[in-house]
């Protein structure tokens, strides 16, 4: 019984990753970005001052990594290299306009699904779910 429980809970987050992952809005993750590159530019939009090594942070990469992903949105207009006010060796990451609209867009359809999904459980109200999910994602990332 328990081994099946956990099989339950297992299959049930990797269904709601791959949903909300690269594969769920039409087999796009998030407009013409990869999973990492809406993770990083996410990061970016949120943190001032974002330097590349703590795009690398939020991704569980290397500084290298980060890099390479960093090039990629920047590459694609999403986001500009600067230098770091307080410290000229270190190459900070701000948002474009452009970027901040691929996120706003992304954001929104994730949102869209989501209520969506929400909807067909009429149980709970989509205040607690959101609560819960936020609830795990912070113990995650403590």
């Amino acid at each position: 019984m328990i081994q099946s429980a956990n099989s339950d809970i297992s299959r049930s987050l990797i269904e709601i990753a791959w949903y909300f992952g690269p594969k769920g809005l039409n087999g796009e993750c998030c407009e013409n970005l990869t999973l990492p590159e809406f993770i990083a530019l996410d990061k970016i939009c949120s943190t001032p001052n974002c330097a590349v090594q703590d795009v690398g942070y939020s991704l569980g990469f290397t500084k290298s990594g980060a890099t390479r992903i960093v090039n990629r949105l920047e590459k694609k207009s999403y986001v500009q290299k600067i230098k770091s006010s307080e410290d000229a060796r270190v190459c900070c990451v701000k948002i474009t306009k452009s970027g901040e609209h691929v996120l706003m867009s992304a954001n929104s359809r994730y949102l869209e699904q989501f209520y969506a999904i929400v909807e067909k459980m009429p149980e709970y109200t989509a205040a607690d779910i959101v609560k819960l999910i936020t609830a795990m994602a912070n113990a995650i990332r403590s």
